[in-house]
C-alpha cells in the first residue's frame, strides 16, 4: 500500500499567515531515544490530547510530540474555523440513532464549545475566540418540510437537541441572514477561532515537539514498547497516540479505506470598503438540494474565511478523493467560484470590491459513516486513536481530546471512560466497525 505522508511545501492558508515562533521547533537537537507518550500529529487533535494529559496526570509523564513538517501545518490550520453541528446533520440522525441518540449528539457538541471556551480563558489564549450564533441557510428548500417534519415530532416530545435551535421567520429571511435568496435558515450556538493560534499558544505551555519529523514506520517491540522510525532514527514509547486524521491509513493499516483522505478548498476575502454593519454569525449555506454546504466565519477585522466550493470540482473525482496533497491548488477555472462570491451572496456587499485575498487547500479524513473513530487502536495494547473527523474536527476534538488523556494515563478503553465526557457510542473504533466500513467501500 502507498505510503500516505504529509507531502512537503504545502500551499500557505490565512491562518498560517502569520507563523508562530516555534513554527520548525525540534526541541532537542537529537530525537530522544525513549519516552513515556508520542503523539504524532501536531493539531488540534495531538497539542489538546498532549494540554490534557499533563493536565490529568498525577505527576508530568514524558511526552515527545512528532510532527512530519511545520508545527500545525495541517487540517487545523487549514478548516473553517468554527465548531458547531448543522440542523440537517442532527435531524438526519434521527432515523439512526432514535432521538435520544441525537439528544446525546448535541449535548456533546454543545459541551466541545464550552470545552473550547474554558481552555482559552484558562490559558489566556488570544485566538480571537466568539461565542456566537451559526447560520444553516437553504436556497432550495426542497428538504425543509422533511427536515421540519423531524424537528417537529421530537420538538413535541421534548427532545434537547431541538431546545437551541430557531428557524428564521419566513418573511425575513434575507433580511436577518444577509443572504440573496434565502428560501429558509436555521440558527444554531457555535464558537469561531483562530486555529492555529490556539493550538500554537498552547502548545508554548506544554512539551517536547519535533518538527519536520515524519513517522515512516510503527513496530512492536518485545516489552511491549512502540518503536517509532524516523529519517531521524527510532523513538520507543510505552504508549503511543494517533492524532493523524487523513493520514492514519498510512501507518495503521487496518484503517485503509476506512479513513480515506479528502482535499478541500477554502478562501480568505477581503473587502476593500468596509462592510457596516458586520456579520456577527457564522454560516453554512447549502445552494441545491444534495450539494455539499459552503461554510463561512467571519472574522473581527471585517475579513471572511470561506470554505467548500463543492460543485467547482466534485465531479473531478480523483482531483480531491483519496488525494492528500496539499501543496497544490485546485484549477484556476475552479478557483474561479469565489470570485466576487460575497458580492453575488449577501446584501449589503454589493460595492466591498471584495476580493479572494488567498485561496488553499487542505485534507481531510473522510469515513464511511461520517463519523470519527476514537479509543484504543483495535489490536493493539499500547497505541489509541483520534481520527477521521471528516471535515468536523473542531466540533469533536477538544473534548474527545481530553477523553483519550485519561484513557492513555489509565490505560483504559472508549467504553471505560465515554459516560465522563458524554460521548456518543458512535465514535467509538472498534475491529466490528473496521470490518464493517472497510465491507461498505468495496
Amino acid at each position: 500500500m502507498k505510503q500516505i505522508l504529509p507531502v512537503s511545501n504545502p500551499v500557505t492558508s490565512y491562518w498560517l499567515s502569520q507563523p508562530h515562533k516555534y513554527s520548525n521547533l525540534r526541541s532537542t537537537q537529537d530525537l530522544p531515544k525513549e519516552c513515556d507518550i508520542a503523539i504524532l500529529g501536531s493539531g488540534m487533535a495531538g497539542v489538546t490530547t498532549a494540554y490534557h494529559i499533563f493536565k490529568q496526570a498525577e505527576t508530568a509523564p514524558h511526552i515527545v510530540l512528532l510532527e512530519a513538517r511545520q508545527l500545525c501545518s495541517g487540517a487545523t490550520a487549514r478548516n473553517g474555523g468554527h465548531s458547531k453541528i448543522k440542523l440537517s446533520t442532527l435531524a438526519s440522525q434521527v432515523p439512526k440513532l432514535g432521538s435520544d441518540g441525537v439528544d446525546e449528539l448535541q449535548a456533546f457538541v454543545q459541551g466541545v464549545i464550552a470545552n473550547l471556551k474554558q481552555v482559552v480563558e484558562d490559558e489566556e489564549l488570544d485566538c480571537e475566540l466568539e461565542i456566537r450564533r451559526s447560520f444553516d441557510v437553504q436556497l432550495d428548500n426542497t428538504e425543509l418540510a422533511s427536515l421540519k417534519e423531524i424537528f417537529d415530532k421530537s420538538r413535541k416530545a421534548g427532545h434537547m437537541w431541538t431546545k437551541d435551535v430557531g428557524f428564521a421567520l419566513p418573511q425575513f429571511l434575507e433580511q436577518v441572514t444577509s443572504i440573496r435568496g434565502a428560501q429558509s435558515a436555521e440558527s444554531v450556538p457555535c464558537a469561531s477561532l483562530w486555529p492555529y493560534k490556539f493550538v500554537t499558544q498552547l502548545l508554548e505551555r506544554l512539551l517536547n515537539v519535533q518538527t519536520m519529523t515524519p513517522v515512516t514506520l510503527i513496530s512492536v517491540l518485545p516489552d511491549g514498547r512502540n518503536a517509532i522510525t524516523t529519517p531521524r532514527g527510532v523513538l520507543k514509547a510505552k504508549n503511543l497516540v494517533f492524532a493523524t486524521n487523513a493520514y492514519t491509513a498510512g501507518l495503521l493499516p487496518q484503517f485503509k479505506d476506512v479513513i480515506v483522505p479528502v482535499r478541500g478548498m477554502a478562501t480568505h476575502i477581503v473587502p476593500k470598503v468596509p462592510v457596516h454593519p458586520h456579520l456577527s454569525h457564522t454560516y453554512n449555506i447549502t445552494f441545491r438540494s444534495g450539494q455539499s454546504a459552503d461554510y463561512l466565519n467571519p472574522r473581527p477585522d471585517g475579513s471572511i474565511v470561506v470554505g467548500g466550493g463543492g460543485p467547482a470540482f466534485k465531479s473531478d473525482r480523483p482531483s480531491w478523493f483519496n488525494n492528500f496533497d496539499d501543496s497544490t491548488r485546485f484549477s484556476s477555472e475552479v478557483e474561479q467560484y469565489w470570485e466576487k462570491y460575497m458580492q453575488r451572496n449577501f446584501l449589503g456587499w454589493e460595492d466591498s470590491q471584495a476580493e479572494p485575498e488567498l485561496v488553499w487547500t487542505g485534507i481531510m479524513g473522510a469515513t464511511p459513516d461520517s463519523w470519527p473513530h476514537v479509543g484504543r487502536v483495535p489490536g493493539r495494547e499500547n497505541e489509541w486513536v483520534l481520527a477521521g473527523f471528516n471535515g468536523g474536527g473542531m466540533s469533536f476534538i477538544p473534548t474527545v481530546a481530553k477523553a483519550i488523556a485519561k484513557m492513555v494515563i489509565e490505560g483504559s478503553d472508549f467504553d471505560d471512560v465515554k459516560a465522563d465526557f458524554g460521548m456518543p457510542d458512535i465514535f467509538a473504533t472498534s475491529t466490528e466497525r473496521l470490518r464493517e466500513a472497510f465491507a461498505e467501500t468495496q
